[in-house]
């Protein structure tokens, strides 16, 4: 579902942003309309297959370091680290559309660094459990 949510964001976002430039051209008002996604579902369905695949990478490797020692921080890079590469073929997809690299650069690092605060946030709750068990 939040899959689906995004893409409508990042398609209105592409709208409002192509509105824009071509309001910009003509000199004319900005259309205030809602307007559907110009997107194939083909290719819909490859962005949604690469996040789902960069979201259970995410889980397998916060699973496998979910106890190392060490920061938090540096734990979490490593995860990313790992996954990053998943979403590629979301990014070569929306290349594909000729969608523009603003927008899609915009998604994926939002992807990215809601991802991000997701696996800290499971590393330190884990973290802070190992803590509260040793010191009690």
């Amino acid at each position: 579902m939040s899959v689906l949510r995004d893409l409508l964001i990042l398609t209105l976002t592409f709208t409002v942003l192509i509105s824009a430039v071509q309001g910009k051209e003509s000199g004319s008002e900005i259309p205030q309309e809602w307007k559907e996604t110009t997107l194939s579902a083909k290719t819909l369905e490859k962005v949604n297959s690469a996040v789902e695949a960069y979201q259970r990478c995410l889980n397998e490797e916060t699973r496998k370091h979910i106890q190392d020692a060490g920061d938090s921080r540096h734990v979490t890079d490593l995860i990313l680290g790992v996954c990053d590469s998943k979403l590629a073929p979301a990014k070569a997809a929306f290349d594909s559309e000729k969608v523009p690299g603003v927008i899609s650069d915009h998604y994926l690092r939002r992807k990215r660094s809601h991802a991000a605060q997701q696996v800290v946030r499971e590393v330190m709750g884990a973290q802070a459990l190992r803590y509260r068990e040793t010191h009690p």
